[in-house]
């Protein structure tokens, strides 16, 4: 203001202008924020105020935290109304301690310190509340209390003059009412941007924000905002130096303020257009603004807009050859400097006041709560060596049934130990018969395979070449379809085994069968080979045997015992298959006149002590897998499989499956060939019928 008052001494008017209407936008800014009380205010905030520390007082007696909180916030917010602001500071920190691990309430409370802060004029911990207050918003996921909190910040940059961060703040605030659809905020943010632009001389870009804050505030119909844009449009125009312009915008600005809006605001709006019709000489109309201003400004109550617009009346009669005015006016600017600040003196002294008196009283209740707090004390000790006592007892016997506990689950590890010790033992031994079970299935793999390919190859060869006679051609082809009829079924085997092993103990899948038809088919199946060995078969099953097992395993059981039975039978030799039921159980037996089992190899024939295999009657090769395989398919399915030899007069295989109770399906079970369908077509060997069946 100094400076102000030597620049017009020295008659620079131009440079006068500038600091004034900065001035008036920093004096705006507080102003609308938060104006000075009148006289009728004042009383009235100072009855809301002793109200409020009265109930401070209450609910600190009754320790109960929610009135005292907001006692604490009433009391902060007329002591900010009285522009009391350290002592507003006072209660909204109070009211911060109160909200302990409520974040909504400390949230709203933070905002309030930070704005009171600001007042004061501490903007650096203003700063740092305002980023409290973000933080506890953002955990809340407010998003209208971050846009408030963005435009605090907006503020608290603007009145350091620290223009980029407060264009910063704006932007974010307007980014959170474009998501919050608030079309009104979005106006204020977008103004609030082009002054921030407008103080670091980007007038295009503040033009440009000017013009969108005008726009969304002409569609909402809100003469308020859109008052505030015109003048801060003004301002711009003014710095460029296009006075009609400027003077315009303030004047469409104070049309269109409405007749509730802040006397304050519409004393500013008259100084700035007093301002602009007295650079473009229009005297009498800048003084005609002023004393409208003048009045606007004693309805505001603020002795700071009115001492600044006196001091500009008293300037512009002194110009203009006026000197008793200029005094006069001169003389009103000069009380109203003293009169402001008696009367901030006595507001402090009457808060220091009253605040001494609120601590007393809170020293008197203290002393109270810390007699009741040793009473309490006493009562808590007491309680609290009872309770060790009993918590020892109990930790004692606690301690006791531990041992015990532990003693007890000692003995039951250690058992449990000696039979997972058993169980790794008999695993280990069936992982020792698994690896000798691969390695023969290995070898029979590389040799038996081997044989029939290079038979195979050898008489591929000799029929490119052409020279081989038709009685050899004949032999060598029913050597070959016997030794691929072997290989057939040795790949028939191993597949099986390699399916049982993959599917476990739940691999069988048990279904209501057809007995004496799967005899049947196994018959019809190898009647080629028992008819080239010239072997009477017989099957003395006469009745219907409905059971209960896995089909394809009960088709190999019986395809592999009486195979066996045609391999180990000689020429002319019989074999016979029947049946029988024990109680709930079918007994199938396969019986057969050939070489015998000598007693030696007994335990070895079912694979319970490694596999064997032997030569049959006419060369026939085997693998020593097929009865393993059977033993394995019928205990799957719930019976057993035995076996009764003597060397020199046959052997009889017998096996037992589940009967199955209730009525006979109206067709035949699945069956994969029919009797027709298992005879050797024409020109067939048995080989090639055993592969299809296959």
């Amino acid at each position: 203001m100094q400076y102000l008052i030597r620049a017009y001494r020295r008659w620079e008017y131009k440079v006068a202008l500038w600091v004034m209407v900065a001035a008036l936008f920093s004096l705006h800014q507080a102003e609308a924020h938060s104006p000075a009380p009148t006289f009728r205010q004042s009383v009235q905030e100072t009855k809301l105020l002793h109200k409020a520390k009265q109930q401070v007082l209450q609910a600190r007696q009754q320790h109960d935290t929610l009135p005292w909180r907001r006692a604490h916030i009433a009391a902060g917010k007329a002591c900010q109304d009285l522009w009391r602001h350290e002592s507003a500071v006072y209660h909204f920190r109070r009211a911060v301690q109160l909200s302990g691990k409520n974040a909504q309430a400390q949230a709203s409370a933070l905002q309030l310190l930070g704005s009171a802060l600001h007042s004061q004029g501490d903007t650096g911990k203003s700063r740092q509340v305002y980023q409290r207050a973000l933080l506890a918003y953002g955990q809340l996921q407010s998003l209208a209390g971050k846009g408030e909190i963005y435009e605090k910040l907006g503020e608290l940059y603007g009145s350091a003059n620290k223009w980029p961060q407060a264009q910063i703040s704006h932007e974010q605030a307007l980014q959170v009412w474009k998501q919050l659809h608030d079309s009104a905020r979005m106006a204020t943010a977008l103004n609030d941007i082009g002054m921030a632009h407008q103080r670091q001389q980007h007038r295009s870009l503040a033009l440009y924000y000017l013009q969108q804050a005008l726009a969304q505030a002409q569609r909402l119909h809100d003469s308020t905002r859109t008052g505030e844009t015109l003048r801060s449009t003004g301002q711009v125009y003014q710095e460029l130096g296009n006075y009609e312009v400027a003077a315009s915008l303030f004047t469409k600005a104070l049309q269109s303020l409405p007749a509730s809006a802040p006397a304050a605001t519409r004393a500013n709006t008259l100084w700035v257009l007093a301002t602009m019709q007295d650079s473009v000489g229009q005297s009498v109309a800048a003084k005609s603004y002023l004393k409208q201003a003048l009045k606007a400004a004693r309805e505001s109550g603020s002795k700071v807009l009115l001492r600044a617009i006196y001091f500009s009346l008293s300037d512009l009669e002194q110009r203009h050859g006026q000197p008793a005015a200029a005094l006069q006016a001169l003389r009103q600017y000069t009380a109203l400097q003293d009169s402001a600040y008696a009367e901030q003196r006595a507001a402090q002294i009457a808060d220091l006041q009253l605040r001494y008196e609120t601590e007393k009283k809170e020293r008197e209740i203290e002393l109270l709560t810390k007699d009741q707090q040793l009473q309490q004390a006493n009562l808590r000790r007491q309680k609290l060596l009872r309770n060790l006592l009993g918590a020892g007892a109990l930790l004692l016997l606690l301690t006791v049934g531990a041992l015990y506990r532990g003693r007890k689950q000692q003995v039951r590890i250690n058992r449990l130990l000696q039979r997972q010790n058993a169980a790794i033992s008999r695993q280990k031994e069936a992982l020792d018969r698994l690896n000798q079970t691969k390695d023969t299935l290995f070898s029979v793999i590389s040799h038996d395979l081997r044989s029939p390919l290079s038979s195979l190859y050898s008489l591929l060869s000799l029929l490119s070449l052409g020279t081989l006679p038709p009685a050899r051609l004949a032999a060598h082809t029913e050597r070959l379809s016997r030794t691929l009829d072997s290989t057939l079924r040795l790949l028939d085997n191993l597949l099986n085994w390699s399916s049982a092993q993959m599917q476990g103990e739940s691999g069988a899948k048990p279904e209501r069968i057809r007995l004496d038809i799967l005899i049947e088919e196994a018959l019809n199946l190898l009647a080629g080979d028992a008819e080239r060995k010239q072997l009477h078969v017989v099957s003395d099953v006469q009745e219907l045997l409905v059971a209960r097992a896995d089909l394809n395993m009960t088709r190999l059981v019986l395809r592999n015992l009486l195979g066996n039975a045609l391999k180990f039978t000689p020429a002319g030799g019989t074999i016979t298959i029947s049946a029988r039921r024990l109680n709930s159980m079918w007994e199938i037996s396969v019986h057969d006149t050939g070489v015998g089992i000598a007693p030696a190899v007994h335990d070895k024939v079912l694979g319970q002590r490694g596999t064997h295999t032997t030569l049959g009657t006419a060369q026939e090769k085997g693998t020593g897998l097929g009865l393993r395989l059977c033993k394995d398919f019928v205990e799957r399915n719930g019976g057993l499989l035995s076996f009764e030899s003597a060397v020199g007069q046959g052997s009889t295989f017998r096996f037992t499956l589940p009967v199955s109770e209730g009525a006979l399906p109206m067709m035949p079970f699945q069956v994969v060939r029919s009797q027709e369908d298992e005879a050797p077509a024409p020109g067939e060997t048995t080989a090639e019928a055993s592969a299809a069946a296959g």
